[in-house]
């Protein structure tokens, strides 16, 4: 829990400081937001580790066929990284990028979720035709 406060500290310690720095400087606060917020990722890795190795453990035991546990984090990582990138992108008067970068997102999130509905779609198949 102390990288927790540690996060929060320094991200509002550089809301302070970008709001100092866009009046003279929005280049280096722009700057700013970005580093701080990989310094929040890098924390949030951290707290999901154990979370991601449970996932693991529980597609382990369910005895699942295909790799839908990897397919579903990174699905979920793209996601959270275009908004991240996007809100970015926006923050520094580019919002147009910003949107254009999360709908890349949503379409790469929509590429990658197509082995899973083909999977799930046989097994329907499969279903259906045992009755």
């Amino acid at each position: 829990m102390e990288d927790f406060w540690k996060g929060t500290a320094a991200v509002l310690l550089a809301v302070i400081l970008a709001l100092v720095l866009d009046r003279q400087q929005k280049d280096l606060s722009a700057l700013l937001t970005t580093a701080v917020c990989a310094l929040v990722g890098a924390i949030l890795v951290s707290y999901l580790e154990p979370v991601v190795d449970l996932l693991y453990e529980l597609e382990a035991a369910g005895d699942v066929r295909d790799n839908f546990l990897g397919s579903l984090l990174k699905a979920a990582g793209i996601g959270l990284t275009a908004e991240l990138a996007g809100q970015i992108c926006a923050d520094a008067g580019k919002a147009s990028l910003g949107k254009a970068l999360q709908m890349l997102g949503s379409a790469a999130i929509l590429s990658l979720s197509v082995p899973v509905f083909r999977s799930m779609f046989a097994m329907i198949q499969q279903i259906l035709g045992g009755l």
